[in-house]
């Protein structure tokens, strides 16, 4: 009884360790009169910065933090707090770097918050990616002029989507994204070629409503190779006359706005698939790229061959684009019931939901899953106290003090305790597999006590569940 009364009395110390203090102008002032004091000090950066953050001062946040995770790249609040503060900037690209450390940094197997709280981050990374796609495109729209003066890569190569001309738009339309998907997955075979991401030119071209008369000229397509910073594009069609379908491509030279002649193929909706590949090996003739035997045989492979399946996928990048992952994800599950060997769909469909999960996890929540004793040092950073990053196990080094005190017990005739003990061990240390002991499988774990003139007790392992730490054996005495 004794016991349980210590670890609750225990349990509710560390729960108000981790209490929210409240935040005031004279606790920034601390902080920033210790930061002056010490500017590399990565504890009072650390701080200052959880303080400005806390006081929606995000973009102070973010250049404080900055430093922070710079000089102490293993530090997981400085680089939580990087992250957050950047989103709200907002800068997703230093979002993501700052993220990206916070997954980079090692940790025991134990530490089963800080597990948590890196698959949130995670999760949180796949939703800002759009938002960064988005924020690169207009941050090149802004530089568009010193892009422009640089001229891409010759084997940089951009595919915008195919514009689709014809009857069935409400229907057919889609097709312009996932034809140009198809295209980019084929050229990327070829180790000659470095793909721009569908996605990044779909957010440039949105930005700059590429395309938005129905139809990208040579104007648009060098502006957009400029911004993208790439060397040549392959602009496309997909004209539909009665039940055919063609699919036609042209390549833009961007530092010259050279267009050579199109190249086109003509075929009914069942033979897309064949129509698809055989262009794709006519834009390598275009490029000028000479494919090695093994390349063409993996661009020859088709993804899948089912037109349905394939134009719900196309459905789904337009959901997925525009933000709306649920309905990708379920575009995407519709387009993989179709077609299960679809193995696109079965990635994207994985995606969608996980960046749907990720948004929402909203910067509280990512706060709250920290391990209690980093909560701690954030509450000490809001009031205004410099605090060192909490050591991952802060909690060890009360185990002797909590040994030292458990009573001893008793000097009784070893019999009848022993049967009680054995027994209350037993149940205590089923027959099973830990990873706290080298015990084979079904093999029990060692308890059968026994009692010494001075009534200590061996041989009894207690187990201890921590939240933040996980399972612990107290070493038998």
């Amino acid at each position: 009884m004794r016991i349980n009364r210590l670890l609750v009395s225990l349990f509710l110390v560390m729960a108000t360790a981790a209490g929210v203090h409240a935040q005031s102008p004279e606790a920034i002032a601390r902080l920033e009169a210790a930061r002056t004091a010490d500017p590399a000090s990565v504890d009072a950066l650390r701080s200052l910065g959880v303080a400005y953050y806390r006081s929606d001062r995000f973009a102070d946040a973010s250049a404080v933090l900055e430093q922070a995770r710079k000089l102490a790249p293993n530090d997981g609040v400085s680089a939580l707090y990087a992250g957050l503060s950047a989103e709200r900037v907002p800068d997703y690209t230093t979002a993501r770097a700052a993220y990206d450390q916070y997954l980079g940094i090692k940790r025991p197997f134990y530490a089963l918050s800080a597990r948590r709280t890196a698959k949130k981050v995670r999760l949180r990374l796949l939703a800002i990616a759009r938002e960064e796609s988005i924020a690169r495109a207009k941050a090149a729209v802004a530089a568009e002029a010193e892009l422009s003066a640089t001229p891409g890569n010759p084997r940089t190569i951009a595919v915008p989507a195919m514009k689709y001309s014809g009857p069935n738009a409400a229907e057919l339309a889609p097709l312009e994204r996932g034809l140009a998907e198809l295209v980019i997955t084929d050229l990327a075979k070829s180790s000659q070629l470095v793909l721009v991401e569908r996605d990044r030119m779909q957010a440039l071209a949105d930005e700059i409503q590429l395309g938005a008369s129905g139809r990208v000229d040579s104007a648009s397509a060098v502006r957009a190779g400029q911004l993208i910073q790439a060397g040549r594009l392959v602009n496309g069609s997909i004209v539909q006359g009665g039940e055919a379908l063609t699919l036609s491509t042209s390549i833009v030279i961007v530092p010259t706005a050279a267009i050579s002649e199109p190249t086109d193929v003509t075929g009914g909706v069942d033979k897309f698939f064949d129509l698809q590949k055989s262009l794709v090996f006519r834009i390598f003739d275009q490029l000028a790229v000479t494919l090695t035997a093994e390349e063409r045989a993996a661009i020859g492979e088709k993804q899948t061959k089912n037109f349905d399946s394939f134009l719900m996928y196309s459905r789904g990048l337009v959901a997925a684009d525009a933000g709306r992952f649920e309905a990708a994800a379920e575009l995407f599950n519709q387009s993989r019931a179709l077609d299960p060997a679809f193995e696109a769909a079965a990635t994207q469909a994985s995606f969608a939901e996980a960046a749907l999960a990720g948004s929402r996890i909203t910067p509280p929540m990512l706060e709250t899953s920290l391990p209690r004793a980093e909560r701690g040092v954030v509450s000490k950073a809001v009031s205004g106290v410099v605090a060192p990053p909490a050591p991952p196990l802060a909690f060890l080094a009360a185990v002797p003090v909590l040994l030292s005190s458990i009573p001893s017990l008793p000097a009784v005739p070893p019999s009848p305790l022993g049967s009680t003990l054995t027994m209350t061990a037993q149940s205590v240390n089923p027959p099973l597999v830990s990873p706290l002991t080298n015990a084979a499988v079904g093999t029990p774990l060692p308890a059968t006590p026994v009692i010494n003139p001075s009534g200590n007790v061996f041989g009894l392992n207690i187990v201890i569940f921590l939240p933040d730490i996980g399972l612990i054996l107290v070493p038998r005495r």
